[in-house]
């Protein structure tokens, strides 16, 4: 390795015991030293105790001497080996924040592995003086008790009487939305408004202002209408926030392939100028609105570690855009990822370009509806459960969001397209059926796993919901005309002429992002 290689991974060594949380962590990290000891010598105790009186063993002073140079000789490096485990699984960093099975599951396995390794090591290393197998499973079992029963015990004490107050919650209070006027960002602002917190809007609201209807007389709502290239723009919405959500975007496959420079410009340009000017102005907390289709075609179950393979030039400019985000994290910066599912259902600003809604809404006025590539999977998630995701993650601990991506949705929501297409005809039995295949290569079953152990999320809307839905609404005749552009992202991005100055807020974007590489 070259010096100049050396000198980078001794500053990211410094960088990360820096920001360990040292002042919280090391009451937590004695007391398992204690619990780690304490159970490993009433282990001992219990054998010496089941060899002299129930298996009647001669010399017991010879056996207690031994069990005693036992725990005396190591002690100091099964509590070193403890601490160590206990820290790669965790438990002084994220468990807090998980959900309580998987953090049952957490504490199972690393106490599990703790005891593995030791006995494992002892044999290897001091094959004189080995660990009894009897000490071992008992040992195992009482570090079960105290270790996990204490930390469980706790977390069940504090949900129920709710004295615990996660760390975004005490700081962050008012929040900005980019692109809170649409699909998704319309319903998470009612939500976030309605969880307490101060919510100021930025939008270019170029799909109109009926999908914050009834919200902007809010007393905790703020709105600004503005294009989020301008750098200006940028820096006066990001004022006094504490954190921001940043759902604005080209959005869809043919939006973006239509407009390819543009959709460059405002999913990767736009939001590295907004990750740079949010963190230069003292925001905690960045949530960034990607999507599953980075993951592109495969016929395996894609989870966050997966390679991804962007098969869409909406998708290649999200997984860059994904890039920028997660190399912004520092230590008072906490971005976090999360990939949204195929989305669908209703929302104060309705879309039929997404295929649940459009099939629903053709179901409705037609009869008949078609499923292209029907073998090919989703994962779908209802719009109403998309807004969720963001409330939930912003209140989940930093320490278990900061920095990482989430595939946003549910195990119950992947599915064929074809299934797509029986479910519509099971809820609506009239619909005529037919399939046929296309050059669209995606495909993809997600894992949410990640999701609903450490953030505790799963969603409450199904298909079937959104389908009923939509169909329910068109039927109604609320909607004259699914066809029209204000219900189309391609057809909005088609009609969208950004202003006379937008070569000055290209040309202004661009050399604030120079000066920042």
């Amino acid at each position: 390795m070259s010096a100049a290689g050396t000198a980078g991974v001794w500053e990211r060594l410094q960088l990360e015991f820096r920001a360990f949380p040292w002042r919280d962590t090391l009451p937590r990290m004695g007391a398992d030293v204690l619990l780690v000891n304490a159970s490993m010598v009433l282990a001992f105790v219990f054998w010496f105790f089941f060899y002299t009186v129930v298996l009647e063993t001669p010399y017991p002073e010879q056996l207690s001497a031994t069990f005693r140079s036992f725990v005396k000789v190591y002690w100091v490096f099964w509590s070193l080996m403890a601490l160590l485990i206990f820290h790669l699984n965790g438990f002084y960093l994220r468990t807090r924040g998980y959900a309580s099975k998987y953090k049952a599951w957490v504490i199972f396995r690393a106490v599990t592995l703790f005891i593995i390794l030791f006995v494992f090591t002892d044999y290897f290393l001091f094959r004189g003086n080995l660990l009894p197998r009897g000490v071992a499973l008992t040992s195992w079992l009482f570090l079960l008790v105290s270790v996990g029963g204490t930390r469980l015990a706790k977390d069940t004490f504090l949900k129920k009487y709710r004295l615990q107050a996660t760390m975004p919650n005490e700081k962050v209070e008012r929040v900005l939305v980019v692109g809170g006027a649409g699909y998704v960002g319309s319903i998470l602002t009612r939500l976030l408004l309605a969880r307490g917190y101060k919510v100021r809007v930025l939008d270019s609201f170029f799909c109109g202002t009926e999908s914050l209807e009834g919200v902007t007389t809010h007393p905790n709502c703020e709105i600004m209408s503005g294009d989020i290239r301008n750098i200006e723009v940028v820096v006066q919405a990001v004022q006094d926030c504490d954190a921001v959500i940043h759902l604005a975007a080209v959005v869809g496959d043919p939006s973006c392939e239509g407009n390819k420079d543009l959709a460059s410009e405002i999913n990767k340009a736009a939001t590295r100028l907004l990750v740079e000017v949010a963190r230069g102005s003292g925001v905690k907390r960045f949530l960034f609105a990607s999507t599953c289709s980075v993951y592109g075609a495969s016929d395996f179950l894609m989870d966050e570690h997966t390679q991804i393979g962007p098969v869409s030039a909406y998708a290649q400019t999200k997984a860059e855009a994904e890039t920028v985000v997660l190399a912004s994290r520092r230590l008072d910066f906490h971005p976090t990822i999360l990939r949204l599912g195929t989305l669908f259902g209703l929302s104060p600003r309705p879309r039929f370009d997404l295929v649940v809604n459009l099939l629903a809404a053709r179901a409705a006025m037609t009869g008949k509806i078609t499923i292209f590539n029907g073998e090919q999977w989703r994962p779908f998630v209802h719009v109403h459960d998309a807004a969720r995701v963001f409330v939930s993650t912003l209140e989940a601990d930093a320490a278990v969001v900061s920095g990482e991506i989430f595939n946003a949705g549910d195990y119950s929501l992947n599915h064929r397209l074809s299934e797509l297409g029986e479910k519509i005809q099971k809820l609506l039995p009239n619909v005529e059926l037919e399939e046929i295949k296309n050059d669209d290569v995606r495909n993809y079953r997600v894992s949410f796993d990640k999701l609903r152990t450490r953030v505790g999320f799963s969603c409450e809307k199904t298909l079937e919901d959104g389908i009923q839905e939509v169909y329910d609404l068109v039927r109604s005749g609320k909607i004259p005309d699914i066809k029209a552009e204000q219900y189309h992202n391609h057809a909005l991005v088609a009609a969208f002429m950004p202003g006379p100055d937008a070569e000055r807020l290209s040309l202004t974007m661009l050399e604030t992002l120079a000066r920042n590489e």
